[in-house]
Parts: C-alpha cells; structure tokens; sequence
C-alpha cells in the first residue's frame, strides 16, 4: 500500500529519516514521538502537502510524485486535529464535502454520491448530528464527523494528526474503535499521530515510532510493552 524507500523530510532541513518500510491496507497504524519530532511533518509528506527532502514514497507502486494532483484527493485524504473554518455548515454538509474530488465543476451531488454520504454517516454512528452545525458540536462529534468525510472520500489512505487531542477518554476510545474499524472493513490504511499512550496500547494496532536519540522513524509490532515504548520515543 505505502512504500518509503530512503525518505528523509522536513521543510529546509531533515526533521525525520524513515527507516524503508512497506503499510498495509487494513491496518490502522499509531504514529509515536515526542513535541516537535517531526509527526505532522510525516503526514503532510505522505499527503503531499510537502515535498520530501529525499527519497520516494510509493501508494500500490506509483511514485507519489507521478500521481497527477487531482488524483490525490481520490487516493489520500487528511484529517486534522481543528476542523477550521466550517462552523455553519451541517455536519451532513461537512461530510458532503468528502464527494468533491468526484463532482464536476459545479459541485453537483448524484445518487451514488448520497449514498456514500449517508453510508459514511452511518457507519460513524452520527446520523443523530446531521442536521446540526459544525459549531454546536462537542470536540468528540467534530472528529467522528471528520473522519466520516474522509470516508466518504473513498481514499485508500487516510491520515489523521492528534485526532485525539482535545477529548476525554471515552470520546478516544470511541475514535479509536471507529478507526479500526474501518481499516478493516474498507481495506484502508491509516495513520493516525497520538500521546494517548495508554489508549494507543489498548487499540492491538501496530506502531511507528520516532526514535528520540536518532530521530529516525521505526515500525514497531501491537505487542510492544509500553516501557520499550517510552524509552523509544519518549
């Protein structure tokens, strides 16, 4: 699914090497590291908001950099922490927005398009906020509602930067549960930043790790003990 061969990113200068390693679809990965490590530097080169400083990241083979950029939306889609500047649409509308990759110039909805808007609403368990606005929204509702967009998208990767950050614990183990959920069901992969250590070693999924001595980027198995954790990243 997602290939990195000699990556090393940042903006002017390498912020984070990544070992070479191969993401699978179906996996929900958790990203590890300190403040200031290089997590959101990660998401935005895997996204192609930024260019790596060297190296090739590859989804099913094709060089990311060969992938022409209205295509993108259609293979990547990325969840940030803050849903900006939405406050007055519906959260059924935020979701909608998830189809714009695939509608023409004029943003016309169509049957199919609907239905995977109301597939995605469903499948997060938030039907009961469609018709409400962004802004009357608990911070818990806004993610679940965001990650329902990426849903509705249909891309194959889905990245997520501190979807967790702002909620209390049963709002982070929902998240978390929906997440695996569908990387599974749809055949997905995603990665998604966290320093929600405990919950993250609950969820049985793989992580990445930045090393903290060597600021390098490693994958490490679910069953990692979370003092091997610690001392890795923290």
């Amino acid at each position: 699914m997602i290939c990195t061969k000699g990556l090393n990113v940042g903006y002017n200068k390498v912020v984070l090497k990544v070992a070479d390693m191969t993401l699978n679809a179906g996996v929900t990965y958790i990203l590890l590291g300190k403040n200031g490590s290089g997590k959101s530097t990660l998401l935005k080169t895997l996204s192609a908001q930024i260019k790596p400083i060297s190296g090739t990241i590859e989804i099913d083979e094709n060089p990311i950099d060969s992938i022409a950029y209205r295509e993108l939306p259609k293979l990547i889609s990325f969840v940030s922490s803050k849903l900006g500047e939405t406050d007055y649409l519906t959260a059924r509308e935020y979701v909608a927005l998830g189809r714009a990759p695939y509608t023409n110039g004029l943003g016309r909805l169509h049957e199919a398009d609907l239905f995977k808007i109301d597939s995605a609403i469903e499948k997060l368990g938030v039907q009961h906020l469609s018709n409400r606005f962004i802004n009357e929204l608990s911070d818990g509702e806004k993610q679940l509602v965001a990650i329902a967009k990426s849903l509705a998208q249909e891309t194959k990767v889905i990245l997520l930067d501190e979807p967790t950050a702002f909620l209390d614990y049963t709002n982070k183990v929902k998240i978390m549960e929906r997440l695996t959920e569908v990387a599974k069901e749809y055949n997905k992969c995603i990665i998604m930043s966290s320093h929600d250590l405990d919950v993250s070693l609950n969820s049985d999924c793989p992580f990445l790790v930045i090393e903290q001595h060597t600021g390098t980027l490693i994958q490490l198995e679910e069953s990692t003990a979370k003092d091997e954790l610690i001392s890795k990243a923290y």
